[in-house]
Formats: C-alpha cells, sequence, structure tokens
C-alpha cells in the first residue's frame, strides 16, 4: 500500500480563502484604476501604514514638542503619612532629623530646572552643591581624654569613629595641621535628644561640633596621641607592680592580736586605735587626754591596728590590680592569705565591730570618730571583682567575707557610737556613707546603699557646702584646707557611688546653689597663688597633692577649661615633689582613664576608679 500524501496546508484551504491574501497581478497593459489599488490594500499593509504614521508623530512631538505643564516642576518623591519609620514632624510638616541630623522635608523635590530659552529641553545636568565647611559636623558625641604626665598642655582623646567605623584622626582624617578632624553620622532614637538637639542646632552649635572644635585645637596627632597613651599606661601598670611586688614580699603579720595592750574589753580580737589629736593633761596626768586639733600626737603608734587595717586594704587592692594586668596567680594567692589573716583566721581574726576606735586614754569606750578607720574598704571589695576569676581562687572565701560584713554593717546600723558619726555633718558623716555604701553593694544590698545615696544629696551636699561653696564644718578646723580637700574627696567618692545607682550628685544644684561644683571651683583660684588669701585660719600650709586629683576628676566630669589651667600650674610642681623625694611616686592615669569610661555611667561599679581620691 503506497502512504497518502498530506495536502498542504495552503491547499488544504478553501480557494475563497486562498484568494484573500494573494495580491492581484498589475495589468499588463499598463491600467491602474481604483479597482486594481483596492485589490492590493491588503489587510497586513492598512496596518503596517496606519503604525509608520504613528509612530513618527511620536517621535517628532516627543523631541521637538514642549514639556507637559505638569512635569516642568521635576518629579517628586512623597514620603508616606503612616510610614512606621517616619521621624516625629515639627510644626512645618519636617521630619524633625536624618540619619545624618539635618532637617528633611516631608516632601523632598529635587530642582527645578531653569527655562534655557531658545533650546528646548536640554539634557538634565548633574546638581552642583557647594562643598562643606571642614569643620562642620552634623550629630553625634565625643569624649575627651585628659591624662596626667602626657602633656603639658593636658591630652584629649577622641573616642569616636566615622561613617566607615574608622577612628577619627588617622589617614584621611587629619587635618592640614596634622591634628585631629573628622565628622560623625550617628542615628537618634530619642525624643527628648531630637528635642535638646534641635534647640542647640537652632543656635548653631551641637555637642559634636564643640567636642570637635577643641579637638581640631590639639598640638598633636592621633598617633602621637597613642603613643603618649601607651607610654603612660605601662608607666602606669610598672608603678601598680613595683608596689604590689614590695607586698608580695612582705612576710609580716597583719592582725589585731599583734598589739603590746589590749582594748578596755580585755578581747585580743577587737580594734583599737587611739585618737590622735589628743594628748596627756599636763595640768592633770591622771585625767583623760585632751584635745589639740591639727597636732597628732605620736602616741598613737604604740597601738598598730589602724595602721595594720589600712595596709592590709592598700595592699589587697594594689595586688588584686596587679593580678588584673598580669594574671599572675601569686598575687591572688596573696590576698586570700591576707584576707583570711585579717578577717577570719582562729588566731589572728577582727571581732566585726569597731567599739575601740579613736578612744582616748582614761576612757572605757573608743569616740565615733573611730568609725571612719574602715572607711577605705571598699578598695578590697574592688580587687574581689578581679580576683574571682582566677581559677584557684577560694571558692568559700568571699561568702565566708560576706558573713563578716554582714555582721559588721549590723554594728554599723545599730550601736550608738555608728549612729552619733552618721548623723555628722561633716567629713566623718561623708565617709560613714562611703563607707557603707561599699559594704551594701559588696552584699548586693543595692536598695539599701541607693537610698543613701539619695540622702546623701540633702544631707551632705545640701547641709556641707553653701551657695559660695564653702564648706563651713571644714573650714573651723585649724587644718582648714586639708579637711577641705579630705571632705571634697568623699563627696566626689559618693559622686561616684551614685552613678553606679542611678543618683547623680555630679550635677546636682541645691536651693541656695550647693553643688560638689561649687566646692571645687572656691577652692581652684587658691592653687594659682599658693593658697594665699585663704579667707581662714590654716596652719601646715596648702598641699596640692589630693587636690591636684580632684581638680583632675572635675576636668574629666565637667571639662571646663579652668580645671586644665589649674592642671598645668600643679601638675610639673607635684612631678617635682615626688622626683625630690617629697611625694610617694604615683601616677592618676589609670583613674583618669576609668573616671572618662565609667563616671556618669549607670552600672560602672568605679573599679579601678577608687584609688583616685582616697
Amino acid at each position: 500500500m503506497t502512504k497518502k500524501q498530506r495536502p498542504s496546508s495552503a491547499s488544504a484551504l478553501p480557494l475563497h480563502t486562498q484568494s484573500q491574501f494573494k495580491d492581484k497581478p498589475i495589468p499588463s497593459d499598463g491600467s491602474f484604476g481604483p479597482g486594481v489599488f483596492a485589490g492590493r490594500l491588503t489587510l497586513r499593509r492598512i496596518i503596517l501604514a496606519v503604525g509608520g504614521v504613528l509612530f513618527v508623530y511620536i517621535t517628532i512631538t516627543t523631541i521637538f514638542g514642549p514639556t507637559p505643564e505638569h512635569l516642568r516642576d521635576g518629579p517628586k518623591a512623597i514620603l508616606k503619612e503612616n510610614d512606621p519609620y517616619d521621624l516625629p514632624k515639627d510644626n512645618n510638616g519636617y521630619n524633625r532629623y536624618n540619619r545624618g541630623g539635618q532637617p528633611v522635608p516631608k516632601t523632598i523635590t529635587f530642582p527645578k530646572k531653569e527655562d534655557p530659552g531658545d533650546v528646548q529641553n536640554p539634557p538634565r545636568q548633574p546638581e552642583q552643591r557647594e562643598p562643606e565647611p571642614p569643620n562642620e559636623v552634623k550629630q553625634g558625641s565625643g569624649s575627651e581624654l585628659g591624662g596626667s604626665g602626657l602633656d603639658d598642655a593636658g591630652l584629649k582623646n577622641q573616642d569616636t569613629k566615622g561613617d566607615d567605623d574608622t577612628p577619627l584622626g588617622t589617614g584621611d582624617n587629619k587635618n592640614s595641621n596634622g591634628n585631629l578632624n573628622g565628622n560623625v553620622v550617628a542615628s537618634i532614637d530619642d525624643e527628648e535628644a531630637l528635642d535638646e538637639l534641635e534647640a542647640e542646632t537652632q543656635v548653631g552649635e551641637t555637642p559634636l561640633s564643640i567636642a570637635t572644635k577643641a579637638r581640631n585645637k590639639l598640638p598633636i596627632s592621633y598617633a602621637q596621641l597613642l603613643n603618649a597613651n601607651k607610654r603612660e599606661f605601662d608607666y602606669a601598670v610598672a608603678l601598680l607592680l613595683r608596689e604590689a611586688d614590695l607586698a608580695l614580699k612582705n612576710t609580716a603579720v597583719y592582725s589585731v592580736t599583734n598589739k603590746p595592750q589590749t582594748a578596755p574589753s580585755g578581747d585580743i580580737h577587737d580594734y583599737l586605735s587611739l585618737s590622735k589629736y589628743y594628748w596627756p593633761n599636763e595640768a592633770d596626768p591622771s585625767a583623760p587626754y585632751i584635745r589639740r586639733d591639727g597636732y597628732v600626737n605620736p602616741e598613737i603608734e604604740t597601738v598598730r591596728d589602724y595602721r595594720l587595717m589600712r595596709t592590709m586594704i592598700r595592699e589587697v587592692h594594689i595586688m588584686g590590680m596587679a593580678y588584673h594586668f598580669t594574671g599572675n596567680k601569686v598575687y591572688a594567692d596573696k590576698c586570700a592569705m591576707r584576707l583570711k589573716e585579717w578577717f577570719l583566721d582562729e588566731a589572728t581574726y577582727m571581732n566585726p565591730n569597731i567599739n575601740y576606735g579613736s578612744l582616748q586614754k582614761g576612757k572605757k569606750l573608743g569616740e565615733r570618730t573611730g568609725v571612719l578607720d574602715m572607711f577605705p574598704i571598699f578598695r578590697v571589695f574592688d580587687a574581689l571583682h578581679y580576683l574571682k576569676q582566677e581559677p584557684t581562687w577560694p571558692k568559700d572565701l568571699i561568702p565566708a567575707l560576706q558573713e563578716w560584713f554582714t555582721r559588721y554593717v549590723k554594728w554599723l546600723e545599730t550601736s550608738i557610737l555608728a549612729k552619733v558619726e552618721r548623723a555628722g555633718n561633716n567629713n566623718h558623716g561623708t565617709y560613714f556613707d562611703v563607707q557603707i555604701i561599699g559594704i551594701y553593694m559588696f552584699l548586693d544590698r543595692m536598695d539599701d546603699a541607693r537610698a543613701i545615696a539619695k540622702a546623701a544629696i540633702q544631707k551632705r551636699i545640701d547641709i556641707q557646702i553653701t551657695g559660695e561653696g564653702r564648706q563651713p564644718e571644714e573650714l573651723a578646723r585649724k587644718t582648714s584646707w586639708y579637711y577641705s580637700v579630705f571632705n571634697l574627696q568623699a563627696l566626689m567618692t559618693l559622686a561616684r557611688w551614685g552613678d553606679d545607682l542611678g543618683v547623680d550628685m555630679w550635677h546636682y544644684v541645691g536651693p541656695e546653689g550647693q553643688s560638689i561644683k561649687k566646692a571645687i571651683d572656691f577652692m581652684l583660684p587658691y592653687v594659682f597663688t599658693n593658697g594665699e588669701g585663704w579667707p581662714v585660719k590654716n596652719i601646715k600650709g596648702f598641699p596640692m597633692g589630693d587636690f591636684l586629683k580632684c581638680v583632675q576628676i572635675a576636668w574629666n566630669i565637667y571639662g571646663e577649661e579652668k580645671y586644665m589651667d589649674a592642671i598645668q600650674v600643679l601638675d610639673p610642681l607635684i612631678q617635682k615633689d615626688m622626683e625630690a623625694g617629697k611625694l610617694k611616686t604615683i601616677t592618676t592615669y589609670l583613674c583618669d582613664i576609668s573616671t572618662l569610661l565609667e563616671a556618669n555611667t549607670r552600672g560602672g561599679r568605679g573599679l579601678i576608679w577608687h584609688w583616685c581620691l582616697t
């Protein structure tokens, strides 16, 4: 059988259908009438012709025609009113700040193009913007670093970063003088911060612009600052390790049982110290001692409980910091031994009270002033924060110490001596607060610590400082300069505790203008006169070492140039005295760094910081 051939698709169509798509031939005689033309107008050719005409028309009008009215102002981008990520609006409908800190209009309109005249629709040119001044910055924050001994002019450091998280002051961020320069773009989420920043922007200054101007005045580059920073850190740690190594080699026993006489109780484990300003009554040697304020009776050294306890506290703190910076467990082991020796060991422990502190010979009970003997104990608690991280640290030691201090703080809360000391309106009351807050925090009694800090605003600042900045109770002392500084140190330590507890004492101002800052400012002018003009009697001169510490902290907290001016005067004098052996060689560098990192910061706990003052 032969295979049947399939017809082609064309031959399969009806004849009338084929004829509709087939062009008719032009007559051979040349005639070309309407009928012939109609025969050539197929559907396909009609569509092509109409499409071509439309294409030519649209092309010509687009290129050469006028710009439509609704496009002459340029395109607009409209921000949605209900955008959940939209920033707050002001009265003019503006989003207050974009992420760079500049106002953003609710409707962003691109620049309108000017009509060039005879030329229609000129090509769009890129928008030309004026360059920003190099020192003009947007919004952000920064911090400054003032370190002791780094530079006579006082060094400052910006710990800020640029848009690419590169520290400012390196590479292209230096200005022509090699100084630090750069801008920071920061996000703002807090509406109150927006309000404050908007007000600052309206007057042309922001915290960052102020900080940047000060930063640009530095006489050194960021590389020089890093170099000085590392060298000063190495020097501070080397001094610390030298003292820690001396403590490590010391084999003496620190204990209340070492004294040649017992307290009136007859218990060798009771702490005993003698009042340093009390002397024998020359008219009646058998009578109780009498007070000679400002003059220390050397007899106090015959009972060494005070000296040994203060040495133990200092050495545990120094060795604890040495462990922190080196990781060498020998420091931790010696600290554990010292703490057990003083507080816990059966043969050498101290009873948890100071009933016989500042005893005046001829009396049966100590004085309220003896309570102050224990106030630096917070240094031990600082050291324990680091020491407990040593893997071989005795796990039962801190709980045993907490049990001891639970009993001791109960004595502070209930004893007559402690209650009278607590009520004091001078440095004794202030240092009572310093002591008990440190213990409460060690025992994790944070609410009790916070209550002390809050009460200190009225009890210590309002009562102890005048609106002029005087400390009347301290000015009444014969060594009025020393005690004014001494109480100021306690107030500033309380303010640091307040940072950890959510109580701002640094910036508190009382109803009559009382403040910690006023107390510093009252004493500040006498730095430049070596005490000349001091308004009250003062014996034993004007030692400036401890006041320099206060001024350095004031510089780091408040940042006013007058404090740096005082530091530039005092620091060379103190350095000279240390080189001559008149003062112990120290550096407050670690204190300064810690102040910048932790002061005014909630929860910093002030670790390392405390040796700044006491």
